[in-house]
């Protein structure tokens, strides 16, 4: 049972819920923007994404790959980590020929915004999948003999058995 005022309040409760989720959607756009600015500014000289190792790591996938908050404390203070004998930065460090990262003076915000850049990054890989076009032949020839069981299945279904 409703009354008045559920009914006078859904329609602004709702439309104030739509419009949370849309600044929120924007927001993160933004800072996906300015991680790439700040990417692009920054990182390029030694890192890809996608395109192989440079100085660094190409980091395609490094957000699945890693905890985001190691990815925080690696971006913001990567001398730290070194210092501390973590493991993953003495093996980035190796596959560096020893050349460390160097602490790059980004602000939370910033190192957030990067790491919103590179998830993003992931986001349009997986969307760019679809099906090959060498499986296009294979897939209708299947879907043609499909339908032609299934009249034959039909046709051979309508015979009359006399059951005694």
């Amino acid at each position: 049972m409703m009354t008045g005022f559920s009914k006078v309040w859904r329609v602004p409760a709702l439309g104030t819920l739509a419009i949370i989720v849309l600044l929120g959607s924007i927001e993160q756009g933004k800072a996906a923007q300015t991680g790439q600015e700040i990417y692009q500014s920054l990182c390029t000289a030694c890192h890809t994404i996608g395109k192989g190792k440079l100085i660094g790591p190409d980091l395609a996938g490094v957000t699945s790959r890693r905890e985001e908050g190691w990815l925080k404390r690696q971006i913001k203070e990567p001398d730290r980590l070194l210092a501390e004998n973590d493991p993953i930065a003495m093996q980035l460090l190796q596959e560096a020929n020893n050349i460390p990262m160097v602490p790059l003076g980004l602000s939370d915000a910033d190192v957030v915004a990067v790491i919103a850049y590179l998830k993003s990054t992931e986001q349009q890989a997986d969307v760019v999948t679809g099906l090959p076009s060498r499986y296009i032949p294979t897939v209708l020839i299947s879907i043609f003999l499909l339908i032609c069981l299934t009249f034959i299945g039909l046709r051979v279904g309508k015979k009359e058995v006399d059951v005694r």
